[in-house]
């Protein structure tokens, strides 16, 4: 038969636990503000003559693959194809 574990001293159990607690509470805290998620913001700008959905994403994308933010900009802008027109009003992302 096994023996059952007996705390003997419960008060250090419980101050152990409380310090883990806070502990994980500080690191998931750190975590959450450097990595946090945060809203995009945009822009609407006018499409000039000569521009391209690949020019626009050349002036605008920070980082990051530019044929994922040509799609981007597409589906933010219910864009079928990458067909657009002068003067056309087009919202892009802004990092």
């Amino acid at each position: 038969m096994k023996k059952k574990y007996v705390l003997k001293n419960k008060r250090r159990f419980f101050v152990f636990v409380l310090f883990v607690l806070m502990g994980l509470t500080a690191v998931i805290s750190r975590a959450t503000s450097i990595y946090g998620y945060r809203e995009p913001s945009y822009e609407a700008i006018t499409v000039k003559r000569g521009d391209t959905l690949w020019s626009i994403a050349e002036n605008y994308n920070k980082r990051g693959d530019i044929r994922k933010y040509i799609y981007d900009i597409m589906i933010l802008n219910n864009l079928e194809d990458c067909e657009i027109i002068e003067g056309m009003e087009l919202k892009v992302i802004v990092e």
